[in-house]
Protein backbone atom coordinates (compact mmCIF):
# COMPACT_ATOMS: atom_id res chain seq x y z
CA UNK A 1 0.00 0.00 0.00
CA UNK A 2 1.13 3.04 -1.01
CA UNK A 3 0.90 6.57 1.83
CA UNK A 4 1.67 9.78 0.50
CA UNK A 5 3.60 12.10 3.34
CA UNK A 6 1.20 15.09 1.99
CA UNK A 7 -1.63 12.57 3.10
CA UNK A 8 -0.40 12.20 6.76
CA UNK A 9 0.22 16.07 7.06
CA UNK A 10 -2.74 17.02 6.02
CA UNK A 11 -4.95 14.61 8.00
CA UNK A 12 -2.89 15.77 11.01
CA UNK A 13 -3.99 19.76 10.11
CA UNK A 14 -7.20 18.78 9.84
CA UNK A 15 -7.50 16.50 13.50
CA UNK A 16 -6.18 19.67 14.73
CA UNK A 17 -8.52 22.18 13.40
CA UNK A 18 -11.17 20.04 14.69
CA UNK A 19 -9.93 19.61 18.09
CA UNK A 20 -8.87 23.38 18.15
CA UNK A 21 -12.56 24.26 18.30
CA UNK A 22 -14.40 24.54 21.63
CA UNK A 23 -16.89 21.24 21.73
CA UNK A 24 -20.03 22.95 22.46
CA UNK A 25 -19.93 25.07 19.28
CA UNK A 26 -19.93 22.31 16.68
CA UNK A 27 -22.36 21.08 15.23
CA UNK A 28 -22.39 17.73 13.74
CA UNK A 29 -23.51 15.94 11.03
CA UNK A 30 -23.99 12.49 9.62
CA UNK A 31 -25.38 11.85 6.49
CA UNK A 32 -25.88 15.15 5.65
CA UNK A 33 -28.03 15.54 8.88
CA UNK A 34 -27.40 16.99 11.76
CA UNK A 35 -26.86 15.12 15.03
CA UNK A 36 -28.78 16.25 18.03
CA UNK A 37 -26.75 15.81 21.20
CA UNK A 38 -27.59 16.71 24.35
CA UNK A 39 -25.74 19.33 26.05
CA UNK A 40 -25.41 18.12 28.68
CA UNK A 41 -23.37 14.89 27.06
CA UNK A 42 -21.38 17.56 25.76
CA UNK A 43 -20.66 19.02 29.62
CA UNK A 44 -19.79 15.98 31.31
CA UNK A 45 -17.28 14.95 28.26
CA UNK A 46 -15.20 18.10 28.71
CA UNK A 47 -14.21 16.97 32.02
CA UNK A 48 -13.00 14.19 30.84
CA UNK A 49 -9.37 15.59 29.52
CA UNK A 50 -9.65 14.19 25.64
CA UNK A 51 -10.50 15.59 22.55
CA UNK A 52 -13.28 16.41 20.22
CA UNK A 53 -12.25 13.63 17.61
CA UNK A 54 -12.51 11.53 20.65
CA UNK A 55 -16.03 12.39 21.68
CA UNK A 56 -17.18 10.82 18.16
CA UNK A 57 -14.76 7.54 17.92
CA UNK A 58 -15.01 6.70 21.26
CA UNK A 59 -19.03 6.88 20.94
CA UNK A 60 -19.46 9.07 23.96
CA UNK A 61 -21.92 11.66 22.24
CA UNK A 62 -24.03 8.01 22.19
CA UNK A 63 -24.53 8.62 25.94
CA UNK A 64 -27.99 9.13 27.43
CA UNK A 65 -28.03 11.79 30.11
CA UNK A 66 -28.84 10.59 33.60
Amino acid sequence: MRIDLEEIRELVKRRKEINSIPLEKIEWFEDGKPVKIDKRIVENFLITGLNNIDFITSNYYLRKYG
